[in-house]
């Protein structure tokens, strides 16, 4: 049991860690000393390394609680802390498997359409890049919301 919860907190402190240091370090610092176009190669190398943690630590942490609180006994702060767990495993899979693709074809779609110099064409893909980096980024807020939200009620329990 005790190997299991040390699974469990493991994972969650290396996916919430990782999901902050992408958000609020990586993306913004190379973002703004980064070419737009290196900028997006570079992310584009990084997110499939990003989601594969979200997807493995996310799993892990599911699986672990559900090994370690036995249905039977769940109290209320259990189905919050699962509740929140598995929206970051779903978001994360929609995010990585749906919109992460569609928002790198469209940056590559964008960079095409820039070389051929076709602004109507770059208006369009542009307007619909930002929607769909919106949405991803809506998607990557609810998953460090619902961690935030485990985070809390894990630090209650260690108390």
């Amino acid at each position: 049991m005790a190997f299991l919860k040390s699974v469990n907190f493991f994972a969650f402190v290396f996916w919430y860690g990782t999901l902050l240091y992408f958000t609020f370090i990586q993306a913004p610092l190379l973002f703004k000393r980064l070419p737009r176009e290196l900028f997006g190669q570079v992310q584009s190398v990084l997110f499939p390394a990003y989601y594969w943690i979200s997807y493995i630590c996310g799993t892990l942490l599911v699986v672990t609680y559900h090994l370690t609180h036995p249905l039977t006994n769940y109290a209320p702060e259990d189905c919050v802390k699962i509740s929140a767990l598995y929206l970051m495993l779903l978001f994360s899979l929609v995010q990585g498997l749906w919109i992460g693709p569609k928002v790198a074809a469209l940056r590559i779609k964008r960079l095409e359409a820039e070389k051929a110099q076709n602004q109507p064409q770059i208006n369009a893909l542009g307007k619909e890049f930002g929607k769909a980096h919106g949405i991803s980024s809506f998607f990557n807020l609810v998953v460090i919301i619902s961690g935030t939200v485990y985070l809390v009620y894990l630090y209650r329990e260690l108390n």
